[in-house]
């Protein structure tokens, strides 16, 4: 299981993502995952901040959540046009008897 809270300004209210800590471990020590459209290179700094405002943050909603699976990537089809469907030989023999 892991340890999860949301990173909330106490300014403007905005959830700039989440750190996760594994479990029996503080979230001073866990890992800063931005939120959709949130720009990653604010937690390199070294300190947390709104990622709108720039305000300071707090951790909000503590809660344990079990690890994410792997992405799973599926392979594209080829590009290109569909094959042709061919009739069946056995059945193209017959066709010129009467």
């Amino acid at each position: 299981m892991q340890l999860v809270g949301d990173v909330k300004c106490y300014y403007c209210g905005f959830v700039s993502g989440e750190l996760v800590s594994s479990d029996g471990q503080s979230l001073k020590n866990g890992t800063f995952r931005p939120a959709p459209g949130v720009n990653s290179a604010l937690a390199a700094k070294g300190t947390l901040r709104c990622a709108r405002c720039g305000g300071p943050v707090f951790i909000d909603d503590v809660r344990t959540e079990r690890p994410r699976p792997a992405a799973i990537t599926f392979e594209r089809e080829r590009p290109g046009r569909p094959r042709r469907a061919r009739p069946h030989p056995t059945e193209s023999a017959g066709a010129g008897v009467p």
